[in-house]
C-alpha cells in the first residue's frame, strides 16, 4: 500500500508524490492524493485520488517507489 512521499509512476507515463491519504472508518486508504509532475492522468480525482487498494491491485498499471526501490 502506498504511504505519504512514495513515488507513483503510472503507465510509465505519469509521475507524481503521494501528499496525503485519507483513511475509511475500517482504517482502509479510501482515498490516496497525488501531487502530480505534469500533466496528471485523465482518470484521476484531484478532489478524491485514487483508492488504495486500486494502486495495490492494479500492479499492471501503478509502480510504488518507495527509498529507490519499487514496492512489490
Amino acid at each position: 500500500m502506498p504511504k505519504i512521499g512514495d513515488l507513483i509512476i503510472q503507465n510509465n507515463k505519469h509521475y507524481g508524490l503521494v501528499r496525503d491519504i485519507e483513511l475509511d472508518e475500517w482504517g482502509h486508504q479510501r482515498s490516496v492524493l497525488i501531487e502530480w509532475s505534469g500533466e496528471q492522468p485523465r482518470d484521476y480525482n484531484p478532489k478524491y485520488g485514487y483508492a488504495g487498494v486500486n494502486i495495490h491491485n492494479c500492479r499492471n498499471d501503478f509502480k510504488v517507489i518507495r527509498d529507490g526501490e519499487e514496492i512489490l
